[in-house]
């Protein structure tokens, strides 16, 4: 166990916890471009596996996408296996995006242009991806004005993140408020744009 004193950058309230991105889930990307390329992609079948794409995570969908691979190629590529209660994390182009896999999605593989997280407390879900866009945001901010991320930042950064971890109540209450926030600043943009 490694002392966080000296990097702990504020006082968090009674009850929360400050943790290491790395304790909160198990982190993938997507294979290299050699790996899985389109001549190994089939037609879809009963036997079929899916390969999810930057599109499913982008567009909260995961029925969307066209390419799947045959069960033996699925056996070669178990490190990048994503299920149910998966978060996928668009990682080239439009970053960050987040999506958390339904019960109802089928299990398939990641492509290169995703990164798979396997959450240790599902309850723990929206607070993560808010706060994974709070990290990229910032990283954003740290590379200057209007720069924009062309990457999600390298593993051993993110895993060494600092997290304010508050108990699962306050968890869902900021949540809450952060999506009510997010419907006003929607509504806000679309009457401005009106203007």
């Amino acid at each position: 166990m490694k002392c966080i004193d000296e990097e702990i950058p504020f006082e968090i309230p009674e009850g929360w916890e400050w943790c290491r991105l790395n304790d909160l889930a198990l982190y993938r990307k997507g294979p290299f471009g050699s790996s899985l390329t389109k001549s190994m992609f089939v037609t879809k079948n009963k036997h079929s596996i899916k390969v999810y794409e930057q599109k499913n995570a982008i567009q909260k969908d995961y029925t969307l996408g066209d390419y799947y691979i045959n069960k033996e190629k699925f056996e070669t590529m178990q490190s990048f296996v994503v299920k149910p209660n998966d978060i996928i994390v668009s990682c080239a182009g439009t970053i960050g995006e987040t999506y958390l896999l339904p019960s109802e999605a089928p299990v398939g593989i990641i492509n290169q242009a995703l990164m798979r997280v396997t959450l240790f407390d599902l309850n723990m879900a929206e607070y993560w991806q808010i706060y994974f866009a709070f990290i990229l945001l910032n990283e954003a901010q740290m590379k200057g004005a209007g720069s924009a991320i062309k990457n999600i930042p390298p593993f051993e950064y993110l895993k060494a993140v600092l997290v304010a971890v508050p108990p699962l109540l306050e968890q869902n209450r900021l949540a809450e408020r952060y999506y009510k926030l997010l419907s006003l600043i929607d509504k806000y943009e679309s009457e401005a744009n009106k203007l």
